[in-house]
């Protein structure tokens, strides 16, 4: 342990309270930002490139009634 505590005072919990506040502002900024970027350029993408979009979602739909499929039928078995 250490052998001296250390203290802080009022006004140094005050500027680290205004530090953590800025900081959840810009990250908050960054988050936003970054989500914008990733559904323009999700976006882009699906304008550009029609078909392989719509062949996409379909793989997936499948493969998930796929899934729901095999536990329906696992469960009606037993």
């Amino acid at each position: 342990m250490w052998a001296m505590e250390e203290t802080i005072t009022k006004a140094e919990a005050s500027e680290l309270r205004e530090k953590l506040c800025a900081l959840k502002k810009d990250f908050g900024d960054v988050a936003k930002c970054a989500k914008d970027r990733v559904v323009t350029g999700t976006t882009d993408w699906c304008k550009e490139h029609p078909v392989a979009s719509i062949a996409i979602v379909a793989a997936v739909a499948a493969s998930i009634g796929l899934a729901v499929g095999l536990m329906i039928g696992r469960n009606n078995k037993g």
